[in-house]
């Protein structure tokens, strides 16, 4: 078949793995509020902080206490939400996509008091 033998095949499939592991494997982890995790103490992160596509968030919180709400910017800057993707682990990874994402706490009015975050993504 076109000069193609089934152990080449084998060896550029199992290149193409090494390939994509090795870029997963590249994705840094970023817990939401540093050492504080995911609360009331938001103001000011994420700014300096470099972000990639892939990266992940952890948002660590007490289950009863918060929630994580990825929004559109809209929802973001109004703090009201008629939707979005919940989590409700208390330890969510979420990984970025490219833009600028989006994420509130839905409890109470904890989000206008500064439990959200806006994280670019290069």
């Amino acid at each position: 078949m076109f000069g193609v033998n089934k152990a080449t095949i084998i060896v550029l499939v199992m290149m193409l793995c090494i390939l994509l592991q090795s870029n997963i494997s590249n994705a840094a982890t970023f817990p939401a509020g540093d050492d504080k995790g995911w609360g009331f103490n938001m103001n000011g992160w994420p700014n300096g902080k470099t972000f990639n596509t892939g990266d992940v968030i952890e948002f660590k919180y007490k289950v009863d206490m918060h929630n994580v709400v990825k929004v559109s910017k809209g929802e973001y800057d109004s703090c009201k939400t008629s939707g979005g993707q919940v989590y409700n682990s208390g330890d969510d990874k979420i990984p970025l996509e490219k833009g600028t994402s989006y994420f509130i706490c839905t409890i109470g009015p904890h989000c206008s008091e500064g439990v959200k975050a806006a994280i670019t993504a290069n």
